[in-house]
Formats: structure tokens, C-alpha cells, sequence
């Protein structure tokens, strides 16, 4: 099975053979330290982030706590709050890749590949995402957006919006197909829902859940997604228990120094 690695002061947290809980954050809280019970990977959406002053600090504070930072910039057309135009993200992405773990970047934007260029170069990870808020493309479509962009990320994620029981089978179809690359897989809306439990049991990679407050149609909190994997699955919950020990002996979890 592929993997990712997101690099941390503190460890490299390997994706791709356990299911990772990514915590969403739009707002910069005082204290970081309860992530550490919430989540894998702190999400920080600097397109909701009021706060902006420092972030890069404040993003590597919750780093020094052990959890990687994937920042996001999500643009309006993609279910975001960027309002401006496409290039100007490009310096925001270029910090991040510097000083944190991983970004994202949506795979219909313009500046796709320059941020894949980046990433590859500082070797750091990046998600390339498909999002698409009306319904679920064809399983055709969909492994068509697979296959290009695994080109350009170290991990790909597919949200659509599920309508019916049959767009849950083509997204399930997708975690049947070999990829170069860990795939995250989500349904959005109320009827894919039980899909950020249900998938991660089928190999998608990564689930999202909220820290202080939905940025998706149909999202659990963080905590929640937390909870149900570690009673469901047994290899999460020694797993997320392992990530708070950091230990050598963890295969998954490299410890630094």
C-alpha cells in the first residue's frame, strides 16, 4: 500500500496504512494541547482564519504538541472563503511548505502544479483535492481525476455529494483500484455521512472531522470520528494511543533525534 509522510519537529506521521483523523480548525485557539486527544493531523483553513497575524507561528506551536499542520486556502468555487484571485495563494503556500507538515491544493486550480513543484522540492506533502458540491461524477470521471492527479500530489482526496445509494458504490469502487499514491475518499451531505467511518474501514486514508465548528455538508466532529475508530477498529486505537508515547518501536510513528 502507498504511503505519505508529514514531517514534524517532533516525528513524521506515515499515511497510508492506518486511516488518519484530520481535525479542522478555523479559528486559532489560546491553547493547542487538546488536539492532541482529537485529532492526527490539525487541518488550519487560513481562508476562514480571521486571525492571521503570526500564523505561521501559531501553526508551528501546534506542531511543537506533535500534530502536523496541513493548511488549507480553499477558494469560494471550491466550497471555500478565498475570495481573491487564484495567484495570490501561491506566497501562502510557499511559507507553509517551508515551516509545516503538508498542504492542499484543489486539483481544478491554476496553480496546481506550481504547489506540487514546491512540495516535491522541500519534500514535503501535498494533497491535491477534487471537490465537487452537486452530486457524484462517474467512476470513469473520477479514476480519470485519480490518475492525474496522483502526478502531483503525495495524496489524493475525492468529496462529492452523495444523493443516493449507488453514488456510494462509485466512491467505494474507487478504494478498490491500485493507486501510486494513499487515497482519501468522502461522501458529503447527510446520506455520507456514515462514509467518514465507513470508508476509512476500506482504505481511505484520511477522514475529516471539525475542532470548533463544520466546514462540510454532512461532517462529525473530530472527536466524534476519534471515538467511533478507536471502538471499531482496533488498529487506529493502538495506533492513535502509540502517536501520544512517541516510540521507535512504532513503525508508524518516527520519532525525532
Amino acid at each position: 500500500m502507498p504511503e505519505a509522510i508529514l514531517k514534524t519537529p517532533e516525528q513524521d506521521l506515515i499515511v497510508g496504512q492506518v486511516p488518519r483523523v484530520v481535525g479542522t480548525l478555523t479559528s486559532f485557539p489560546g491553547d493547542f494541547q487538546h488536539f492532541e486527544h482529537e485529532s492526527d493531523i490539525v487541518e488550519v483553513r487560513f481562508d476562514e482564519i480571521t486571525q492571521r497575524d503570526n500564523w505561521i507561528e501559531r501553526c508551528k506551536s501546534i506542531e511543537a504538541g506533535g500534530l502536523p499542520v496541513l493548511l488549507t486556502v480553499r477558494l469560494c468555487s471550491e466550497g471555500g472563503k478565498w475570495p481573491d484571485a487564484d495567484e495570490g495563494r501561491l506566497p501562502i503556500f510557499q511559507q507553509a511548505l517551508e515551516h509545516l507538515a503538508a498542504v492542499d491544493v484543489e486539483f481544478r486550480c491554476s496553480i496546481a502544479r506550481r504547489v506540487s513543484d514546491v512540495a516535491k522540492t522541500l519534500n514535503k506533502a501535498c494533497i491535491v483535492s477534487y471537490h465537487d458540491f452537486d452530486g457524484t461524477p462517474s467512476v470513469t470521471d473520477l479514476q480519470s481525476v485519480i490518475s492525474k492527479a496522483q502526478k502531483l500530489g503525495s495524496i489524493v482526496k475525492i468529496s462529492t455529494m452523495i444523493k443516493t445509494g449507488k453514488d456510494i458504490q462509485t466512491l467505494q469502487s474507487l478504494l478498490q483500484g491500485e493507486w501510486d499514491v494513499p487515497l482519501c475518499v468522502i461522501g458529503m451531505g447527510s446520506l455520507g455521512t456514515d462514509t467518514r467511518i465507513s470508508f476509512a474501514h476500506l482504505g481511505s486514508c484520511l477522514t475529516y472531522g471539525y475542532l470548533d465548528k463544520p466546514t462540510a455538508p454532512g461532517q462529525l466532529s473530530a472527536a466524534d470520528l476519534v471515538r467511533k475508530l478507536r471502538s471499531q477498529f482496533p488498529v487506529f486505537d493502538q495506533d492513535f494511543i502509540g502517536r501520544k508515547q512517541v516510540s521507535r518501536a512504532n513503525p508508524r510513528i518516527r520519532a525525532k533525534g
